[in-house]
């Protein structure tokens, strides 16, 4: 049986700027419904693609195809995509009202459509009673909800947004991005969403394509992504600090690593891996825990404390590396951890399920 094409597809597109490549082969598809999250470093390409997507840049090489139709060539005005930028663009002489119904006037819809189009989604956001307001009457996050109101107003098959709570504090970033998710379920609306925040991405996303230097490093559900980071650039990107190179000692009837720590049986182990084989592992900082008590036991190491950080529910320990040459290691412990002082020596046991080996080659 043949299978439907996917929603939205962009198959090997290359793109380049001045002779300089910004993205490589990239191969992206996107079910109906779902929320795809470009996640990368600055100059990495996401938001080039996402702009090839909206039909506001043409790649050098490679389709996009949207329910199965060719739009490579078709203008973003005739995709009907929604688009979100951080600076919403909002017009500041027009009410919430008028510039929430912008674009559906644009489209030619009717006063009476457009008047209740307008009354849905300012309940939808959350801002009943502000219709008549002036857009620089708002706080920064309910002009962002404006703007949100606005790209949802068409009803877009897709929604596109590139970096759309940049400008906003921690706080209320947290806050906007709930709603968000809680909004794209709600609508079941299908949306792209271009992101260089972490926290950001695994909070509003189905899945996360993570991007380094205009290729696809890594595609993955947040939790997949979190706990099994596929390469070293993912797990550096992530902010793990604990990367180290490992040999395979034995594979049956558990696998045993011999690192610089001592020896370390992390939980499983890629496939094509043998016995004497270089690796390269990453320990998450969450995948540790104080020793009980003094006798060895496996995956125990011993490191001497450089510094312990408070965090709020957690405290940062940082260790000192065996190896001179290496930088510290990192684990985020639950508690206040105040009886520990920088100085002393500190044993640990880590969690099998938090030592991550990469796949040969890396």
């Amino acid at each position: 049986m043949n299978q439907p094409p996917p929603f939205l597809h962009a198959a090997g597109i290359d793109k380049a700027f001045d002779d300089t490549p910004v993205l490589r082969g990239i191969d992206l598809s996107i079910a109906q419904g779902e929320t795809v999250c470009l996640l990368g470093p600055s100059g990495c390409g996401k938001t080039t693609l996402l702009r090839i997507i909206a039909g506001l840049e043409q790649p050098d090489a490679g389709r996009v195809f949207f329910e199965g139709r060719d739009i490579t060539a078709t203008p973003a005005h005739r995709r009907d995509f929604g688009l979100m930028f951080q600076d919403y663009a909002l017009f500041p002489h027009l009410s919430v009202n008028d510039n929430i119904a912008f674009g559906l006037r644009m489209r030619g819809w009717s006063e009476s459509d457009i008047a209740a189009r307008v009354s849905e989604l300012l309940e939808l956001v959350e801002l009943e009673g502000y219709g008549g307001r002036k857009i620089y009457e708002l706080s920064g996050g309910q002009q962002q909800r404006v703007a949100l109101a606005r790209s949802l107003a068409p009803k877009p098959p897709l929604l596109m947004l590139d970096e759309p709570l940049g400008s906003l504090d921690r706080a209320l970033r947290d806050q906007l991005l709930s709603e968000l998710r809680r909004l794209l379920l709600q609508l079941r609306q299908t949306a792209l969403y271009v992101t260089h925040d972490q926290i950001e991405a695994f909070a509003v996303a189905d899945r996360v394509v993570l991007m380094n230097k205009g290729r696809i490093e890594q595609v993955a559900t947040p939790a997949e992504l979190y706990l099994k980071p596929a390469t070293p650039f993912a797990a550096k990107f992530l902010g793990f600090k604990n990367i180290l190179q490992a040999r395979v000692l034995e594979l049956t009837p558990t696998p045993v690593l011999r690192t610089p720590l001592g020896l370390l049986r992390p939980l499983s182990l890629p496939p094509g891996l043998s016995a004497g084989d270089t690796i390269t592992c990453v320990i998450r900082p969450e995948g540790a825990s104080l020793a009980a008590d003094a006798a060895s036991a496996p995956n125990r190491i011993q490191l001497r404390l450089q510094m312990r950080s408070f965090r709020g529910a957690r405290t940062l320990l940082r260790l000192e590396s065996p190896d001179p040459a290496s930088p510290p290691l990192e684990f985020a412990l639950p508690g206040l951890m105040t009886a520990l002082e920088p100085g002393e020596m500190v044993a640990l046991d880590i969690d099998p399920a938090a030592v991550v080996v990469f796949d040969i080659g890396y």
